[in-house]
């Protein structure tokens, strides 16, 4: 019998399917929080499917979900599913959208599946196992110099009336290194820094399900992930940092007096 990774894999494999088909098909578009915040029933259909068949591999797990599951919750065995990361992507044909699914044992990240069918990128990682892309292993980059540094970022569905305004933010980084990206998909901008694409990422105000994969597709391919605080992100924290690790310090300070300025 495959082993729950490999079978959690062949689900997702079909759910991409989904995603694809989908794709350049009209959608079914409505709102959520406000009239950034979009979700299609494609989104519903595929979380749907993903519960129901990681369920029947793994019984007595629990589930965290974007659309019909929300509540954090913690369990011995635990998923944490956000069905189309990028929505927004996906409902104008941007083909930087992915299927984003994160499995917890016992408390911790074992498992992570970022599966972007339009561009045929299928990213895992398995604890302790390292990270990989399409089966091939990959690792984060070995810029040493912020200056030189190519980052990504993100912006909140409620970034105008947030506390802290990460358009500064972005401002000023601009300024300071050799490019920043905005591409709407949190999920993929962590692991286009575990394939050294990126050398870091920052956001505001993300959930598990955007993020939980990602996160061990970074720290299996030897970066780091952490808040402001140089600790390990939780559910709680409302800033989540990424890097190669070799500029993470560099990264924080300049993030630290950016916050710091705004908050005077």
């Amino acid at each position: 019998m495959l082993d729950l990774f490999t079978q959690s894999k062949n689900i997702i494999l079909q759910a991409g399917e989904m995603l694809k088909t989908a794709f350049y098909q009209e959608k079914n578009i409505s709102t959520k929080s406000n009239q950034y915040d979009l979700v299609t029933d494609t989104d519903k259909a595929i979380e749907a499917f993903l519960i129901e068949n990681l369920g029947k591999i793994c019984p007595d797990s629990q589930f965290l979900a974007e659309e019909s599951d929300s509540v954090y919750k913690t369990a011995d065995k635990l998923w944490v599913i956000d069905p189309i990361d990028g929505t927004t992507n996906f409902v104008h044909k941007f083909p930087f959208t992915c299927i984003s699914v994160a499995f917890k044992l016992n408390g911790k990240l074992e498992y992570g599946f970022v599966y972007n069918p339009i561009m045929g990128e299928f990213f895992t990682a398995q604890r302790g196992k390292g990270a990989y892309l399409n089966g091939k292993r990959i690792y984060v980059s070995k810029e040493d110099d912020f200056g030189k540094s190519f980052l990504a970022t993100g912006f909140a569905y409620g970034f105008a009336s947030a506390k802290i305004d990460n358009i500064e933010i972005f401002r000023d980084t601009l300024s300071k290194v050799h490019a920043v990206r905005r591409a709407g998909s949190a999920a993929l901008d962590l692991c286009y820094v575990a394939l050294g694409v990126f050398d870091g990422f920052w956001e505001f105000s993300l959930k598990a399900w955007d993020v939980c994969a990602g996160i061990i597709i970074v720290q299996e391919a030897g970066g780091k992930v952490t808040n402001l605080n140089f600790e390990k992100w939780a559910f709680s924290d409302d800033l989540i940092i990424a890097s190669n690790g070799i500029l993470h310090n560099h990264f924080l300070e300049h993030l630290a007096s950016n916050i710091k300025k705004q908050m005077d």
